[in-house]
């Protein structure tokens, strides 16, 4: 008696039908794209002068404020105060946490493999010893962005650090300057 293989017509059909699904989900992203309101101001400031005092206001935000204060006194106070601001360390740390809680949903992305060795020596009854060895890798449980849900996390995440870390400066902002204040007050 002989074996004939049968042949299935649709199953590279199927495969390729599977495969051209599988493509066109991994393509759907539900992430919505996002459009700021029109701000309820005119785009530019009428005449050259104010532009030209928003750009030089635009950059002096970005300078340090070592640059604004000249008296070594208030200098010498004002980097006592930030180094002992409570708030200011608690800021800080918010930002090491959330810079943290990025760094995993980035990790989210692609799948762990783990790695691990061991060794085990048992003495017999002979006198002698018996050595088992074991060497495993393991990829754990990955899930496919199909829809975008792990993209979305990892830039939601982002967009906390980024806020946690202007609430830092904004925070030492204003500690330099009520120190300022308190000191040009008395």
């Amino acid at each position: 008696m002989t074996k004939t293989a049968v042949s299935r017509p649709g199953t590279a059909r199927t495969r390729l039908a599977l495969a051209a699904l599988a493509l066109t989900f991994g393509g759907c992203s539900l992430i919505p794209v996002y459009e700021p309101p029109a701000p309820p101001v005119p785009a530019q400031y009428p005449g050259g002068v104010a532009a030209a005092a928003a750009a030089n206001a635009e950059a002096s935000a970005l300078l340090p404020w070592q640059r604004f204060v000249t008296d070594a006194r208030l200098v010498e106070l004002i980097e006592l105060a930030l180094k002992n601001n409570r708030d200011l360390r608690l800021a800080l740390l918010n930002v090491e946490q959330v810079a943290a809680q990025y760094q995993i949903r980035r990790a989210d992305r692609f799948p762990a493999v783990g790695l691990s060795a061991s060794g085990n020596r048992v003495p017999t009854s002979d006198g002698g010893s018996t050595s088992t060895y074991s060497v495993g890798l393991a990829l754990s449980s990955w899930e496919i962005d199909f829809f975008g849900r792990i993209a979305s996390l990892k830039e939601a995440a982002l967009a906390q650090y980024l806020a946690s870390e202007e609430a830092r400066r904004a925070a030492q902002t204003s500690l330099v300057a009520a120190v300022a204040n308190s000191w040009l007050s008395l």
